[in-house]
C-alpha cells in the first residue's frame, strides 16, 4: 500500500496538469487585447481637482451666502431708492477654463481681492441686472437697455465699481463668523481670456444669486478659485449651526410707516356750492351790487383737491355754516 501511494500522487498531478494544459487562465483573444496599443481616442483626462468641492462639504459657505444674501437686498434697496431682492441659489464647482470660454467678450468682470485670502476672485454681473440696476439708479424705471455693449460702456462700468464697493460691508459682515474679510476692487477686465485666477486647470467656486428689481433679471455670481479657500476650509466644512452669521439689519415694510406719517397729515377740504357759467363779456362788465343768481343745491360734494371724497347737505350747525356727510354714500 506504501509504494503505490506515490505513483498515485504522480498521476493526480499529471492529471491535473492535464487539465490545466486545456484551460488556461486567460483566452487568446484577452492575451491579444491586453498586447495591443491602445487607441488615445479610449483614454479620458479625469480632473481630479474639479470634484474637490462639493456643496454637502462647505454648509458654512452656504449659510454666509444666505446672509449676504439678506444684507446685500437691504443695501441695494437703499442705494437704488425701490426694492431690490438678491435671494442665494446655488454652489457649484466647475472647471475655470470651461467657465471662462463661455462667458461672452466684452463684459464686465470685476476683480476683487479679499484680504487675508490669496489670490483673486471675481463678482459677476448679468448685463441685463446690471443694465436695470443703472437705469434705476437714475431714476429711470428700472427697464435693461437692448443694447449689450451698454454694459461695458463707462458709466456702466462706473456703476458697477460703485455697486461692488457698496457690498463691500454686507460680504465682510457675512464672513465675520468664519474669517475678518476686506474686499479690495483690483480692477474691471472685460477680456475673460485675460483673467488669471490660480493656476488654469483649478477649479472655480461658482456661488449664484438671483438678482430682482421690479422682475427677475438675472444672476450675481461669486467666482472664487478652489485654491482661495484653503486656509478657512476646515471652518468653512464645520456645521452651519456651530457658527451663527450675524443677520441682516431688520427695516420695517414701507406701508406700515407711511400709513402712520398720513395719520397726521393737514389736508385741506372744499366744498362748491354751486357753479354757474357766464361769458366773458359779462363777466368784465360786473359791478359790486350786481346779482349772479344761482339755485341752492340738494348735495354738495366734498373735495381734497380736485378728488371728490363725500357728498353731504348744506346747512348750519352752532351758528357755523356746515356739510353734514350724507352715510353711506363715497364717491372713492
Amino acid at each position: 500500500m506504501g509504494a503505490q501511494e506515490p505513483d498515485e500522487a504522480r498521476a493526480a498531478a499529471a492529471e491535473a496538469g492535464s487539465v490545466e494544459a486545456q484551460e488556461p487562465a486567460i483566452s487568446e483573444e484577452e492575451v491579444s487585447a491586453l498586447l495591443e496599443p491602445s487607441s488615445g481616442e479610449a483614454v479620458r483626462p479625469y480632473e481630479f481637482p474639479v470634484e474637490r468641492t462639493r456643496h454637502t462639504e462647505l454648509p458654512m459657505l452656504e449659510l454666509i451666502a444666505k446672509t449676504f444674501a439678506e444684507r446685500a437686498s437691504v443695501s441695494l434697496t437703499a442705494l437704488l431708492g425701490r426694492e431690490a431682492q438678491l435671494h442665494f441659489e446655488s454652489l457649484q464647482t466647475v472647471r475655470q477654463p470651461d467657465l471662462l470660454a463661455a462667458l461672452p467678450v466684452p463684459v464686465s468682470l470685476p476683480v476683487v481681492r479679499l484680504k487675508p485670502l490669496p489670490g483673486l476672485g471675481v463678482m459677476r454681473l448679468d448685463p441685463p441686472a446690471l443694465l436695470a440696476m443703472l437705469d434705476g439708479f437714475y431714476g429711470g424705471s428700472g427697464q435693461p437697455s437692448p443694447d449689450a455693449q451698454a454694459a461695458v460702456a463707462p458709466a456702466a462700468q462706473r456703476f458697477l465699481g460703485l455697486l461692488v464697493r457698496s457690498l463691500a460691508p454686507d460680504l465682510a459682515a457675512a464672513w465675520a463668523p468664519v474669517s475678518p474679510l476686506e474686499l479690495e476692487l483690483v480692477k474691471q477686465e472685460q477680456n475673460p481670456r485675460l483673467l488669471a485666477l490660480g493656476e488654469p486647470k483649478d477649479a472655480l467656486l461658482v456661488v449664484r444669486f438671483a438678482v430682482e428689481f421690479g422682475s427677475p433679471l438675472g444672476r450675481l455670481e461669486w467666482l472664487l478659485p478652489d485654491a482661495m479657500l484653503a486656509p478657512v476650509r476646515e471652518a468653512l466644512a464645520a456645521e452651519a449651526g456651530a457658527k451663527t452669521a450675524p443677520s441682516a439689519p431688520k427695516h420695517e415694510p414701507w406701508a406700515p410707516r407711511i400709513a402712520r406719517s398720513l395719520q397726521g397729515a393737514q389736508l385741506e377740504l372744499r366744498a362748491v356750492l354751486s357753479e354757474v357759467e357766464i361769458s366773458l363779456g359779462r363777466l368784465v362788465r360786473l359791478a359790486p351790487g350786481d346779482i349772479i343768481p344761482i339755485e341752492a343745491p340738494n348735495e354738495v360734494t366734498l373735495l381734497v383737491g380736485d378728488v371728490a371724497l363725500w357728498r353731504g347737505r348744506f346747512g348750519v350747525s352752532q351758528g357755523h355754516n356746515a356739510l353734514k356727510i350724507i352715510p353711506g354714500d363715497s364717491t372713492r
